[in-house]
């Protein structure tokens, strides 16, 4: 298989862009560069400075277009010929430019055709020892230190820009009632809903809780899907609720047990029940009242429930170890939004 750099990979991403973004977040930063990828969750900004980071969608406050740097050096770059001089001249009108990230990468093209180039290295921060060279970035390493948006920082100092960012994970969710339901049944689960989004919350001491809940009728695509109107189980005799493949069949009486159990199958795709962690909400001992983290966890499976939750977020997220001792503030309001739609024909 054939490798290809970093520098490469990045010089393609320049390549396809022609107009810069001026993305404002909603915790004051403002990110300069081209927005090189877009989904429905996040997008990522190939900065003039700092290279790529990437942004929640919710936390962009507000975006706009300009004419790009990246656009100059496109222009620009045929000028320089591909050689280690050129590269060298070419990092530096970068650098006069304010392209730190585009000439970081020109200075590194210029290294892998002369190890030896004095100019580049300086340039780069790289220094040498008895055993040849070790490049920035290699002593930053040394220190224990991690890259993160353009900056050589600590990992806790990492985790405390995560957690200021997003100190609990607040979800948004939708739920249907299969058939026919007037206002004040879909009212109702809104307020089961806040019954779970308090449960969820004093679990995970202050990190986890339900923003949002939209609750409609006559079904269609939801994460929860509401069968019956009167019980707390979908299935009586049989379960409580069931997670499938795109939703979770769910009482119209849900408990906040079951609701949060359910979560975590669905959102963390934690097939397995924690049955060699009584305590644990995702045994199958409905009496249990907490989540297993790795401090009290008994396999299998192999980590924890809370271990599991905290890595799948760990992207942009730090969730702190549970410690059982936390005292956790009122629970952030969860809002309700009923959609009493009529009966399809």
């Amino acid at each position: 298989m054939r490798r290809v750099s970093t520098a490469a990979i990045i010089l393609s991403m320049v390549s396809a862009v022609v107009w810069a973004d001026e993305v404002l977040t909603a915790d004051g930063r403002k990110l300069v560069g081209a927005i090189t990828g877009e989904d429905a969750e996040r997008l990522t900004v190939l900065t003039y400075k700092d290279g790529p980071v990437e942004v929640r969608l919710s936390d962009v406050k507000a975006r706009k277009a300009g004419k790009s740097l990246y656009e100059d050096y496109e222009a620009k770059k045929g000028d320089f010929e591909d050689t280690t001089d050129g590269h060298l001249k070419l990092g530096n009108w970068c650098r006069d430019k304010g392209l730190t990230w585009q000439a970081r990468i020109e200075w590194r093209k210029t290294i892998e055709l002369d190890a030896e180039n004095e100019a580049a290295r300086k340039a780069l921060g790289d220094k040498k020892g008895k055993e040849g060279w070790t490049t920035f970035e290699d002593q930053q390493k040394a220190k224990g230190l991690e890259f993160f948006e353009g900056k050589w920082l600590a990992p806790d100092a990492i985790a405390a820009i995560r957690r200021a960012r997003h100190p609990a994970q607040g979800w948004v969710l939708t739920a249907t009632y299969r058939g026919d339901a007037d206002a004040a049944f879909l009212a109702s689960w809104g307020d089961r809903t806040k019954e779970a989004s308090q449960f969820m919350w004093e679990l995970t001491e202050g990190q986890m809780y339900v923003a949002q809940i939209t609750v409609t009728d006559n079904g269609g695509p939801a994460d929860f899907t509401i069968v019956n109107k009167d019980l707390i189980k979908a299935k009586p005799g049989e379960y409580y609720a069931i997670t499938l493949a795109d939703t979770i069949e769910a009482p119209g009486k849900i408990l906040a047990y079951t609701f949060f159990h359910e979560l975590i199958h669905f959102k963390y795709q934690r097939p397995e029940h924690c049955d060699n962690c009584k305590h644990c909400i995702m045994s199958s001992d409905p009496t249990a009242s907490k989540l297993c983290d790795d401090g009290d966890h008994k396999g299998p499976p192999g980590k924890s429930c809370w271990g599991a939750i905290r890595e799948f977020h760990k992207k942009d997220m730090a969730l702190l170890p549970l410690t059982r001792k936390a005292k956790v503030g009122p629970v952030p309001e969860t809002k309700v939004i009923v959609k009493d739609r009529p009966a399809k024909k």
